[in-house]
């Protein structure tokens, strides 16, 4: 099978993946500290093995409400040359291969935000909305620092 690989992760009811090159790694939650004055969206920050780590609710900044809360969601771990933070989540599925004409490009702006989105693909019955958090991230760390 061919395609890119993408990790399937859950935030309410919706599915959304994020390219695997992507994601350092997954952890269960760890409650954050939290940090004065930031914004709501970030719940604040862990030391995972020594790194402080800023930690969002990634739900809250895309505007799906979370189904679980906290001992039940997973922090999936993004790193790039630019940072590291955590996206708490619902529930991590899977590991999925999605080819990349299988994943529709979105030509309209439904929303704030779509340019996080690199495309739509449609798997068995149900839709996956394929983010970029390392842009992201990057747009959300100007927000926060500036």
């Amino acid at each position: 099978m061919t395609g890119e690989q993408f990790i399937v992760f859950q935030i309410g009811k919706e599915k959304y993946a994020v390219p695997i090159e992507q994601v350092n790694e997954i952890i269960g939650y760890a409650a954050p500290t939290k940090i004065p004055f930031s914004r709501e969206y970030i719940l604040g920050v862990i030391n995972l093995r020594g790194r402080i780590i800023p930690i969002i609710n990634l739900g809250e900044k895309i505007c799906i409400k979370n189904e679980k809360r906290n001992d039940d969601q997973k922090i999936v771990i993004i790193e790039d040359s630019e940072g590291v933070f955590g996206a708490v989540v619902d529930d991590v599925e899977d590991v999925k291969r999605i080819p990349k004409d299988s994943i529709k490009k979105i030509n309209y702006v439904v929303c704030n935000g779509t340019e996080y989105i690199i495309g739509i693909a449609k798997q068995d019955n149900y839709l996956i909305v394929i983010l970029d958090l390392n842009l992201f991230w990057r747009k959300c760390s100007n927000e926060i620092y500036n």
